[in-house]
């Protein structure tokens, strides 16, 4: 089963630190490299990074995390997201997105979640499109794909 967390602990801490050196999770995120347990406490530290976040957990082991890292002034709320090699193939992350729309639905701020994803990250693009997120525009330069500039495509979904 499939859960949101909102508080995250120094407990996090490890495996965090595993999950970030993982070679997916630094080509289409912008986590430090080198990643380090102090990085984690940082992160854990200073839930103000972000507007919300929680630990996507699966069958009570923490494998994710996903935030919304602010809302503009059309009330798009932009989520960002990452699943730990262990989690992978259970479809977490698009769980995790039809949660976080079920939880922000009440914020009268908030109109619809955007997710900003590489042309390239496949994986994370079918992710979206699973949880109803659809194709919204392409933005030049919008991503990362490791060191390199990557076309993007937002994704959107009306709450």
């Amino acid at each position: 089963m499939m859960r949101l967390r909102e508080i995250l602990t120094l407990d996090d801490v490890d495996w965090i630190t595993e999950a970030c050196q993982d070679a997916e999770i630094q080509r289409w995120t912008l986590v430090p490299q080198p990643y380090g347990a102090a990085d984690a406490r940082y992160f854990i530290e200073h839930p103000e990074l972000e507007l919300r976040r929680w630990v996507i957990e699966h069958d009570e082991r923490a494998v994710g995390v996903i935030g919304v890292h602010g809302v503009n002034d059309d009330g798009d709320a932009e989520v960002g997201y990452w699943i730990a090699p262990w989690g992978r193939g259970a479809r977490c992350a698009s769980g995790a997105l039809d949660l976080v729309a079920v939880v922000v639905a009440d914020d009268v701020s908030i109109r619809a979640l955007t997710a900003r994803i590489a042309v390239g990250n496949v994986a994370s693009r079918r992710t979206a499109e699973r949880a109803g997120f659809a194709e919204a525009r392409r933005i030049v330069d919008g991503c990362h794909d490791g060191d390199d500039k990557a076309d993007a495509i937002l994704y959107r979904r009306a709450l």
